[in-house]
């Protein structure tokens, strides 16, 4: 169900560490995926053409997070696949795989302590309803001027997500987020020595968090 397409946002500034990320999941195209990268022209563009009324939300974004993660999940929505952050590299490939062929319907990582979903990964068919529904969400709390009152993972992030999940229902299968990154967010500063078996590491390295 869900396509071999992976989708990622690239912004200004690389560093070594966002280099060798993006360059682990370019073994996947020998495994039939197609990977798509995106730039904010072609952002803007995209949504202007099929999704207006998110044109504005994007463009007034307070920050790249902001505008990454509206446009993150109306692509999914449209065209399917799987969407990873710049910063997530691939660390197995057959795991990950294996990950895609475990849940078809796509996939959503939840972090138990707080129940928020990571909106640096995740995986769905085309037109997965829920994916729309958060940008529907966010555009509303925008137009109420509400904006200002929450910070941005509460607005379009992990938080936006979690609520969202309450309102609207998704046949993707939602994963505790340990069980696909090696690290969570409060380890990844300083990494536990232990055996890596998770699929994925998020380095963070452009949080903000």
């Amino acid at each position: 169900m869900v396509p071999k397409l992976l989708h990622q946002i690239i912004g200004p500034g690389t560093t070594d560490i966002i280099k060798k990320c993006l360059s682990s999941w370019r073994i996947l195209e020998d495994r039939g995926f197609k990977i798509k990268y995106w730039d904010d022209v072609d952002l803007e563009i995209f949504i202007t053409k099929f999704f207006p009324f998110a044109l504005q939300p994007f463009l007034s974004a307070r920050n790249h997070a902001e505008a990454s993660d509206i446009a993150r999940y109306l692509i999914i929505f449209k065209f399917g696949g799987v969407y990873m952050d710049w910063d997530v590299q691939l660390l197995n490939v057959r795991k990950f795989i294996r990950l895609m062929n475990d849940n078809p319907y796509g996939f959503l990582l939840r972090d138990p302590p707080n129940r928020t979903v990571a909106s640096e990964a995740f995986s769905a068919p085309k037109g997965e309803e829920y994916l729309e529904y958060i940008v529907k969400e966010i555009s509303t709390i925008f137009k109420s001027g509400m904006r200002s009152m929450v910070k941005t993972p509460q607005y379009s992030g992990p938080y936006r997500m979690r609520d969202a999940l309450e309102n609207c229902e998704t046949k993707q299968s939602i994963i505790p987020v340990k069980q696909v990154f090696a690290y969570d967010y409060s380890e990844i500063r300083d990494m536990p020595k232990r055996e890596i078996t998770q699929p994925l590491i998020h380095y963070w390295v452009h949080s903000w968090l």
